[in-house]
């Protein structure tokens, strides 16, 4: 498969999720303050559901703090540029501002996002069109992680190191660090355990070949896998998707698995699942050492 050809290339694209904390050091993660979205024509639930899965997919990318009133101090020169927002540091002062804005324009769903770096007052605009309001919970972690690869996360030189050595030995332990995942637990023998967000436990199999790390999804699907998705959705998905897997590659002195998540793709119309692409959903991820 393509994918895993270009593997290692891939890794320097996500790598930037290592300078955002997901090594575990919580005291370089930038601080994100989440202002309160502006919906229009989209019901209180599904508002506050939206709201609450964008949130959670910015937990990954820094520490969220949300609105709680008047803006911070800021450097003057910042504060010449950036224009206002309401926000009050309830810890720290934010690095950077989210906001948002959905609204509903011929059947279609239009989500604007504005990010603003609070160091140097720079903003970073995104507009994205979708047929319904499903579609846009399935892609809501790539529009994040678009808006903030071009919002200036990614300023810092990126590190280049190969992979290191991989073995059972290295790889045995607690691993955290992926969305909706507690944790997971690789065990001797290519046996292992994913502890899911929802309370759900997936079956893993595992084995190193070519120096990477590949595990496979061996329990039954279910829906609770694909929490937060709306319950309707994830039941169609869970009844028809093939196996999640993983590849990955060891860094960091063996404290970093980084690769691929590969699942099934999903297509949306109606807020309904249309169509389920197998291996349709190749998303870089990283693993961090938790615990041996």
């Amino acid at each position: 498969m393509c994918y895993t050809i270009n593997m290692k290339q891939k890794f320097l694209a996500f790598i930037l999720l290592l300078l955002t904390g997901l090594l575990g050091a919580q005291e370089t993660r930038p601080v994100i303050q989440f202002n309160p979205f502006l919906i229009e024509g989209i019901g209180l639930e599904e508002s506050r559901f939206i709201e609450s899965l964008m949130q959670s997919y910015l937990s990954d990318i820094g520490q969220v703090i949300t609105y709680l009133g008047p803006p911070p101090a800021r450097p003057p020169e910042a504060a010449e540029n950036a224009g206002a927002f309401s926000a009050r540091p309830p810890v720290s002062v934010p690095d950077y501002t989210i906001n948002g804005n959905i609204r509903i324009e011929r059947d279609s769903h239009i989500l604007l996002l504005e990010i603003v770096n609070t160091r140097t007052g720079e903003s970073y605009s995104l507009t994205s069109v979708y047929k319904s309001t499903g579609e846009l919970v399935l892609k809501a972690r790539s529009i994040l992680e678009t808006a903030f690869a071009f919002g200036g996360l990614e300023t810092e030189k990126k590190p280049t190191a190969p992979p290191e050595r991989i073995s059972e030995s290295l790889i045995l332990g607690t691993w955290k660090g992926e969305t909706g995942i507690e944790m997971i637990r690789l065990q001797r023998g290519g046996r292992g355990v994913a502890i899911f967000s929802s309370g759900a436990q997936m079956v893993l199999s595992y084995t190193i070949e070519n120096n990477m790390l590949k595990v496979v999804q061996v329990s039954p699907n279910s829906e609770r896998f694909y929490y937060p998705l709306p319950q309707e959705v994830a039941r169609q998905i869970a009844a028809d998707a093939e196996p999640l897997s993983w590849e990955l590659s060891l860094y960091q002195q063996g404290t970093i698995l980084g690769g691929v998540k590969i699942s099934t793709g999903v297509r949306m119309e109606n807020d309904r699942v249309a169509e389920l692409l197998p291996n349709g959903d190749i998303r870089e991820v990283i693993w961090t050492k938790a615990s041996h």
